[in-house]
């Protein structure tokens, strides 16, 4: 049932636009018919009540005297003296009453800021780049003011906020959009983007992964692939590769290209799901056709290595520069090695280099490497290039590089471009014996060192 009101909730709000009423008030009503084939509810209401379809509509059940929110719902078809509505909790019975929670009329602070995608938005939205945002909030203001239980005035002046730069009091508005709109799908993905996004002291993976999963239940497009990628990466919670893997199929479905791309390493890796490498392949050339770079990269890696194709360095090469001329870092240096042995593409050591600087320029410590040990091979002590090699070597090193930790030790110890410095040796093959380096362990060993 929960599905049913999912798929439908798009529509129906777009309906309910055109034929919003000029009053404000909840609509009472009585649940008096079950139609057990569509699952939908009839309700008795006033017949004087201006309702209409879209509306959110909620069970009410009586608890020690008192009425409690049971299931929430939306109004899909409006009678004389009665509505049909479909609610998202198999509790709802007959005999229940129900409430109608109506729009508010159309006002200022809609026209100032409507937010984009929001399924209860009365009038075209705003994009932020055009937000007017201290206009904005003091006509949201203005709008509570005058309808304090309409949930979308909360819902835009939290928007107002975020983009004015005030994280923390945009959470407290939406939060307040919610308390009166629970299943809110714009107002629950901007929150949990603010906790997950947000600085660091307003994150909480836990709440964020809740709420977007909720907004992904409703259909909320934005949600799909976040939440996808939680889940996968057991980001506030439990890893879960099946359920990610089924959330990056409905947004892959919606042509969305990091679904398509992850969903295409969910195939290729059989995570949550049956490994297909033809799969694979097909939506990971699909990314790619939809302009997503880390496509392009994956399918230099899927012809390099031969994964379901027959490998080819020149398509491999192809690939791996489209993704590089993109500024993708891990692309550059795959070309750049291209380059330097001449596969795939015509060798060059100019352009080998000129690749792999721009990758170690961004921080990729492999290319530092590769640069060091291009010039450890071609070097000698005369044209300067074992200078440039242990440099080189110093930088990957200092980002981490376990592989040049080693080379930088062994040229302190042997004083190859650098001064002979035993210590310093040391140093460097301690630090890569503890990242698990058996040649550093066995140099260590050599020279009476622990790590």
């Amino acid at each position: 049932m929960k599905h049913v009101v999912s798929k439908l909730s798009t529509f129906f709000a777009v309906a309910s636009v055109a034929a919003l009423q000029s009053s404000f008030a909840d609509v009472d009503g009585e649940i008096t018919e079950n139609n057990l084939e569509t699952g939908a509810f009839t309700i008795a209401v006033d017949a004087d009540a201006e309702v209409v379809v879209g509306e959110q509509i909620v069970a009410l059940s009586e608890v020690e005297g008192e009425q409690v929110e049971v299931a929430t719902g939306e109004v899909l078809e409006v009678g004389d003296g009665s509505i049909t509505a479909m609610f998202d909790s198999e509790d709802v019975a007959v005999g229940m009453a129900a409430l109608v929670k109506q729009f508010a009329p159309e006002h200022e602070a809609d026209h100032l800021s409507a937010i984009p995608d929001d399924e209860f938005a009365v009038v075209d939205s705003v994009a932020d780049a055009n937000l007017d945002a201290p206009a904005a909030a003091k006509a949201c203001r203005d709008a509570i003011a005058e309808y304090p239980k309409e949930s979308r005035f909360y819902a835009q002046l939290g928007r107002a906020l975020e983009v004015d730069g005030k994280p923390a009091s945009a959470i407290l508005q939406y939060e307040k959009a919610l308390s009166i709109r629970p299943d809110y799908p714009v107002a629950l993905h901007n929150l949990a983007k603010l906790r997950f996004y947000g600085p660091e002291e307003l994150r909480n993976f836990e709440t964020a992964r809740k709420h977007f999963l909720r907004a992904a239940e409703l259909g909320y497009a934005a949600s799909l692939p976040v939440i996808g990628t939680m889940l996968r990466d057991a980001m506030g919670g439990d890893r879960d590769f099946a359920a990610a893997a089924g959330w990056f199929a409905l947004a892959a479905e919606q042509s969305n290209p990091f679904s398509q791309n992850a969903l295409a390493e969910c195939y290729e890796n059989g995570w949550g799901i049956d490994q297909d490498i033809s799969k694979a392949l097909l939506w990971y050339r699909s990314s790619a056709e939809l302009g997503y770079v880390p496509a392009y990269r994956n399918l230099g890696r899927v012809f390099k290595e031969g994964i379901g194709v027959t490998a080819n360095d020149r398509k491999a090469f192809d690939w791996y520069s489209r993704a590089a001329e993109k500024d993708d870092v891990e692309s550059q240096y795959r070309v750049g090695q291209a380059f330097l042995s001449g596969k795939g593409v015509v060798h060059s050591e100019e352009y080998g280099i000129e690749w792999l600087s721009k990758a170690a320029d961004s921080g990729h410590a492999q290319a530092m490497r590769a640069i060091a040990a291009h010039y450890y091979a071609t070097g000698d002590s005369k044209n300067g290039g074992l200078d440039l090699a242990a440099a080189w070597y110093k930088k990957a090193a200092s980002n981490g590089d376990m592989v040049a930790q080693f080379n930088l030790g062994s040229m302190y110890e042997k004083g190859e471009g650098i001064s002979r410095d035993k210590n310093s040796a040391i140093n460097w093959y301690r630090q890569a014996a503890r990242q698990g380096h058996s040649d550093s362990q066995k140099r260590l060993v050599k020279l009476k060192a622990d790590w």
